[in-house]
């Protein structure tokens, strides 16, 4: 293999580039593309790709980092990567992100690889770089767990019907009952629509007591990946009134759950299978062999999830290299308390970027 060139950029060519790898190679992500990091900004975070090329200029590995900083406090965190084409560029790519992460000034760095084998060689490799096994940054969403569907490669005459076995008995009857009730899908292709999707996961966020990103800081982001393709947001209509939501991310050739939301109405119209039902479909329409329900939620959201049978695959995990030890010291007491104050948190970051 000829000698790899490193480039650093945000233009928006190498962006698009970058961002088809991560949608259309299984081991890419939806947290590595271009509109995911830049939703990061609103709290005064930078990011960047560091992208290795061959001499054609076709990219080999690389990755999509984030520049955490508060005030004179960097991380370089890559919340899932390196991405490469080949794992024998493993080695190469730790040790430019390592390189990368000492000219920024930051005072310890964190990757997250796009592995789910942790082989011996990938742990002594990066011990031997000086990585220790941990997540730093809690807050800043690292891939780890994912709860996969299997898409059956069948004719679309027989998908449907292929789907559903693979299904609950609770959830194939949810979804038959549900598609009686006259439910629209409608994708959301305006950022007008793209904000009446997020007042419906809003209103189910503040109804069910949990929080979400505030849409000032989220919403450009959301509207951009929807935009240029990047994401999916679908609008549940019932009788001409908005019933439901979900959005989901494409990445690693597959779709994504993010959120969804669900409006109370009078009759159980099974939104929330419905939903779900129609981003299954649309992820073996674009000829992808996964679905990934996600993990995690409340209990009731956990069993409707289960419903669907998914299988749960665990990656490597997040490992993190200190530069700085006594940055680390300083930072570690400085988190704690702003992890347990996130509006606090948010104030303070926007302040002093």
């Amino acid at each position: 293999m000829s000698e790899i060139q490193w480039l650093v950029t945000k233009e928006p060519v190498w962006l698009a580039k970058w961002d088809e790898l991560q949608i259309n190679q299984e081991s890419g992500m939806f947290t590595q593309t271009s509109t995911w990091l830049n939703s990061y900004e609103a709290y005064g975070f930078d990011f960047e790709l560091l992208l290795g090329m061959d001499e054609k200029e076709e990219i080999l590995t690389g990755f999509g980092s984030l520049i955490v900083k508060a005030g004179p406090f960097k991380i370089y965190n890559c919340p899932w990567g390196p991405w490469s084409k080949t794992n024998e560029l493993f080695d190469l790519a730790t040790d430019a992100f390592l390189k990368r992460a000492k000219e920024i000034g930051a005072f310890a760095c964190q990757l997250n690889p796009s592995l789910y084998d942790s082989s011996n060689s990938t742990h002594h490799s990066l011990q031997s770089k000086g990585f220790q096994k941990g997540n730093l940054l809690n807050k800043i969403y690292s891939p780890i767990h994912f709860n996969l569907i299997h898409l059956p490669q069948v004719s679309n005459a027989d998908l449907e019907s292929q789907l559903l076995k693979g299904f609950s008995e609770n959830a194939r009857r949810n979804i038959k009952s549900g598609l009686k009730n006259e439910v629209d899908m409608k994708p959301a292709q305006t950022p007008e629509e793209v904000r009446l999707a997020y007042t419906c996961f809003e209103q189910n966020a503040a109804r069910e007591g949990y929080k979400i990103r505030d849409w000032n800081d989220l919403g450009p982001s959301l509207t951009a990946s929807v935009l240029n393709g990047n994401a999916l947001v679908f609008l549940a209509l019932h009788e001409a009134k908005t019933v439901g939501a979900i959005w989901v991310a494409k990445g690693g050739r597959m779709l994504s759950y993010i959120m969804g939301g669900v409006e109370r109405t009078e009759k159980d119209l099974k939104v929330g299978h419905l939903l779900q039902w129609r981003c299954i479909q649309k992820a073996a329409e674009l000829g992808y062999s996964r679905y990934n329900i996600s993990v995690g939620g409340s209990d009731g959201v956990v069993r409707f999830k289960s419903s669907f049978y998914p299988q749960e695959l665990s990656a490597v995990g997040p490992s993190y290299h200190v530069l700085s030890p006594i940055k680390y010291q300083i930072f570690k007491s400085g988190y704690s308390f702003l992890e347990k104050n996130k509006k606090l948190a948010v104030k303070f970051l926007k302040l002093i970027r």
